[in-house]
């Protein structure tokens, strides 16, 4: 048991801190290698949310479940405060697997509630939401990247590609930030004290929203981790009470969704689609794994960022930039080949233009919502 839960440790770290290498990813490879199991799966998947702000903040290369969260933590990167960008994901991420736990009785009440219908409504509110809240001609800007990602999306997961999700969020949210650095002074990545600048109750409060749409995002198949924090940005101040929801969401929305796996058999994100089914009473088992995972984690995230981004600020950031975004492209075709590549580069064309025309990257998330909202 404990050694399912330290592989699954190790695991999640090297998938979390790795650039475009997804959990999913590395948890299919291990399953068709033999290295399984529901504790070392869950472990890994824990972790993984855990630390997959380095990739993000420190290379600007999302998954699904952070993929907003690129721009802000590259602000703070940039500002001299990037550990105080890990401390906020490892902490923010800490309240969420506590404050999960108490909802699970009220959550295993509504899993089985779900209806289909429910999703699509939510999703549509949210995408004329975000269209409608930029200024003036903006929206219509802000209309156009919304359906040509939707657009984009729509066509990319009918070619039956291994990785669609990698190929559109790293081009999407990723590559963007990289080339625009491409052309930037090289910037001294400076760590900072670490010291999150928000008040306790502040930091509790957003944590706790972030762990609610958590929990939506994973009861709604049609609302992600992404579209969560989307819905979060609008309650957030800044860049770092946006964080803190977004990296809350992330962790939460695996722990919801695995209690409905459990409770309901439903799959609502990759990796518990390679377990087991258990039964509901696990979950109490479950919910005291991943408080030891949450502690293992927190004692040597920052320590790990640390080293990490002391290397990192070694590096020229712009040859960084070139090697990361060479990397991203040779995985792409890895996974898919020339079809990998080609819905990766019309989505970072998509990403740059909303960069060019002056709308929040938010709207790229037609990706996703599109299909919801007309299939």
């Amino acid at each position: 048991m404990l050694r399912e839960m330290l592989a699954g440790i190790l695991g999640g770290t090297l998938s979390g801190i790795s650039p475009g290498i997804h959990v999913n990813t590395l948890a299919a490879f291990l399953s068709s290698v033999g290295v399984d199991g529901n504790l070392l799966l869950f472990s890994m998947g824990l972790t993984h949310t855990f630390l997959d702000v380095i990739p993000s903040a420190f290379f600007g290369v999302p998954d699904e479940g952070t993929s907003l969260s690129v721009l802000p933590a590259h602000r703070l990167v940039l500002e001299g405060r990037a550990m105080e960008v890990v401390r906020i994901a490892l902490w923010a991420s800490f309240l969420s697997v506590l404050m999960a736990a108490p909802l699970m009785t009220l959550y295993l009440f509504l899993a089985p509630l779900y209806r289909p219908d429910f999703g699509r409504l939510l999703v549509l509110l949210l995408a004329l939401t975000l269209i409608l809240t930029e200024r003036g001609w903006r929206k219509l800007f802000a209309l156009f990247v919304f359906l040509l990602s939707g657009i984009l999306g729509i066509f990319a997961f009918r070619l039956s590609l291994s990785q669609p999700y990698y190929h559109l969020f790293a081009g999407l949210f990723g590559l963007p930030v990289l080339i625009v650095a491409l052309g930037s002074k090289n910037p001294r990545l400076n760590p900072g004290d670490g010291g999150i600048k928000m008040s306790i109750k502040s930091f509790i409060g957003f944590s706790f929203l972030g762990t609610l749409l958590g929990m939506v995002a994973s009861l709604v198949p049609a609302f992600t981790a992404s579209q969560a924090a989307l819905l979060g940005s609008f309650f957030s101040q800044d860049e770092r009470s946006f964080l803190t929801i977004v990296f809350s969401v992330n962790t939460a929305n695996f722990l919801f969704s695995f209690a409905n796996f459990l409770a309901t058999g439903r799959i609502r994100n990759g990796i518990v689609a390679l377990m087991t089914p258990i039964g509901e009473e696990a979950l109490r088992f479950y919910l005291l794994a991943a408080f030891f995972v949450s502690m293992v984690v927190l004692a040597y995230g920052e320590a790990l960022a640390d080293i990490i981004l002391s290397i990192v600020s070694q590096m020229p950031y712009r040859t960084l930039n070139i090697a990361v975004v060479l990397f991203l492209l040779v995985l792409s075709y890895f996974f898919d080949g020339f079809f990998g590549l080609l819905v990766l580069t019309g989505a970072t064309l998509i990403g740059l233009l909303a960069v060019n025309l002056g709308v929040k990257r938010t709207s790229c998330m037609g990706v996703l919502m599109l299909s919801i909202i007309i299939e």
